[in-house]
């Protein structure tokens, strides 16, 4: 459907206006700056959205309220009441009756359902990419779906980013080195040379003693005679001292050099192990954290081609116009480029034109009218293009225009000057 008329009373600088569109093609509405031209815009973004495209600033000074009341070729009239807040109401003609009815089931319903609030596309044109890109997920009903995909991106390129910097510092594990067993446990070896060590120091003890004895024996002797009778005692003492140290074995000087040797062995031996465990520890470590970075890599590009289908099956209606992986706007390649901080994109004015008309004819309901403002960027060879194209898909364009009024008004045009709508 269509708008066919609009009638405006007490907004801004209109105090009262019946405006009669054509029907399908381009529709101009031109005049200067501050003569209500905008209003007329303002009026059609509030029939069909209602209270959310409204400000108090609406309602001309030393009114209480503005109506709106809108048309379309299908016999729908749209009242819409601005005061304090807005209320609208729908009704449609009843042939039998020959009278307007309420339409059932809520007026803000039944509007959202024949409206797509995209009713001015080109006002797009200076929106950043990204508020573009989720205007466009959310209509399309991808939003939670390409969110789930997103957050479950991050999660998997944050792993893979800490997988590689652990497989990062663990570096080259380099060539393995032998392959040494670990040798037996080395408690046996350690308490046998305890065991010589105690030997060697109860046998320096016990012959100290013995030497003593002996010594005060040879001491105590006057006569030759006494000290043949010493012999004996020598005997007896070094044959005790043997008795004392014998629970502690039997050990030379080199027994206990070669238990110290084997433990020096032993510890060198286990050193090689341990190295060449490490070896493999770490060799393992990496080849595990090789394995991983490649799993997240796999998932990740799995989810980037989910993701990539998910952005192709919103069907954005406009041939060549893509959304990339940085959620920007791409059409035949070329970057868009627009942020909150370049306000200059890359796309030609046609180019803009071709995607957010495209745009707006892909997500329209069945009120098929788009509002342009500031027309005056335009060329006449892109406004000529959209007449032809506004014409073969059957929308309403009203396009608003800088341009101050001729003495003679020309046909199909619609001029406003001071609030007051002009007809030829």
């Amino acid at each position: 459907m269509l708008i066919s008329r609009l009638e405006i009373r007490n907004m801004r600088k209109i105090k009262q206006a019946e405006i009669d569109f054509h029907g399908a093609g381009v529709q101009m509405i031109e005049g200067m700056n501050q003569s209500g031209k905008t209003t007329i815009g303002q009026a059609i973004a509030i029939t069909m959205n209602g209270q959310k495209d409204f400000t108090p600033g609406m309602i001309a000074r030393g009114e209480e309220e503005a109506e709106i009341v809108a048309w379309t070729d299908n016999e729908l009239k749209i009242r819409t009441v601005m005061a304090g807040s807005v209320r609208q109401s729908v009704a449609r003609y009843d042939e039998g009756l020959r009278r307007h009815i309420n339409v059932a089931g809520g007026v803000r319903a039944f509007l959202d359902s024949i409206c797509s609030g995209l009713e001015q596309p080109w006002a797009l044109r200076d929106v950043p990419d990204a508020d573009v890109v989720e205007m466009l997920m959310s209509r399309s009903g991808a939003s939670e779906k390409i969110a789930a995909i997103d957050a479950a991106l991050a999660e998997r390129e944050q792993l893979r980013t800490e997988t590689g910097r652990d497989r990062k510092r663990l570096g080259d594990p380099g060539k393995p080195p032998e392959k040494v067993e670990h040798p037996d446990p080395i408690d046996g070896i350690k308490a046998e040379r305890e065991k010589a060590l105690n030997y060697q120091k109860a046998y320096a003890i016990i012959l100290v003693e013995t030497k003593g004895a002996i010594q005060k024996a040879v001491s105590a002797a006057c006569t030759f005679e006494e000290l043949e009778d010493i012999v004996p005692l020598l005997k007896k003492e070094a044959g005790n001292g043997r008795d004392k140290i014998s629970p502690f074995g039997t050990y030379a000087k080199a027994d206990v050099e070669a238990l110290e040797s084997k433990i020096t062995e032993w510890f060198e031996t286990e050193k090689k192990a341990k190295d060449y465990d490490a070896h493999i520890e770490k060799k393992t470590q990496c080849d595990n954290l090789d394995k991983q970075y490649k799993v997240l890599t796999a998932e990740i590009e799995t989810l980037r081609e989910q993701r990539r289908k998910a952005l192709a099956d919103m069907r954005l209606g406009v041939k060549g116009l893509e959304i990339g992986e940085d959620n920007m706007l791409y059409h035949n390649g070329v970057l868009r480029g627009i942020t909150k901080s370049e306000k200059k994109g890359n796309w030609s004015t046609s180019e803009s034109v071709q995607v957010f008309f495209g745009m707006g004819a892909r997500f329209a309901g069945e009120m098929k009218v788009l509002v342009v403002d500031n027309a005056e960027s335009l060329d006449a060879k892109t406004i000529d293009t959209i007449t032809q194209w506004a014409e073969k898909v059957g929308f309403l364009v009203i396009m608003l225009r800088v341009a101050e009024v001729p003495e003679k008004l020309e046909e199909g045009v619609i001029y406003i000057r001071e609030g007051e709508v002009l007809k030829k």
